[in-house]
């Protein structure tokens, strides 16, 4: 065999070669499949910091004082009532008054504090024998020309409690009223304020 022709059967047997592995490849590779694949991309691993908490300082705690619990409401005690002028009145001769005019003058006394003198038992009368047998009272009015309310404020009381006083008559600025007859009437002038009872109150009781 010559050269050349050596030379042409080992040029077929490399085509056939490589025509065979070529084969071989195409047949291990699917058609659509990229002729490289690319190598994974490694993931980078972003190492995160731990996150330190931050620790909160301890609060301070103000701890208050508890507040006193309110007690229950009281009604404000109400103020004291004004304590009531007792009459410091002195009565002439009371010990000789009868027990009825007594209570009278005792009354008039008590109640009426502007009063400072209430006649009493005297030995003589003009008009009438009550002041001597003990069973009248003149109770004079200070400064009577312009106290005619205090005046009439006891005539009027002795009048609308004459049962209760056992009164007779009542004699102010010269009217009178009687049991017998319970009306005010003027009387005849006897002359001066003090006769026509201007200055005080004269209050009878019966026997």
């Amino acid at each position: 065999m010559t050269i050349s022709t050596r030379l042409g059967v080992i040029a077929v047997s490399t085509a056939v070669a490589l025509a065979l592995g070529i084969g071989a490849f195409a047949v291990a590779t699917p058609a659509n499949a990229d002729p490289v694949s690319a190598e994974p991309t490694p993931s980078v691993s972003t190492s995160i910091e731990p996150t330190v908490a931050a620790t909160a300082e301890p609060s301070t705690t103000t701890t208050a004082s508890p507040t006193p619990t309110a007690s229950p409401t009281t009604a404000a005690p109400k103020p004291a009532k004004k304590a009531k002028k007792k009459g410091k009145a002195k009565i002439s001769n009371a010990k000789r008054l009868t027990k009825r005019a007594q209570k009278v003058a005792f009354k008039v006394r008590r109640d009426w504090y502007q009063i400072k003198r209430i006649g009493g038992w005297r030995a003589g009368s003009r008009y009438s024998g009550d002041h001597p047998a003990g069973r009248a009272i003149d109770v004079m009015i200070p400064s009577w020309k312009k106290n005619a309310t205090l005046g009439r404020s006891i005539a009027k009381y002795f009048t609308k409690h004459a049962k209760k006083y056992t009164i007779h008559y009542v004699i102010f600025r010269q009217k009178i009223w009687t049991v017998q007859n319970p009306h005010w009437r003027t009387m005849a002038s006897r002359g001066g304020a003090t006769a026509n009872h201007f200055d005080h109150v004269h209050i009878s009781v019966k026997r």
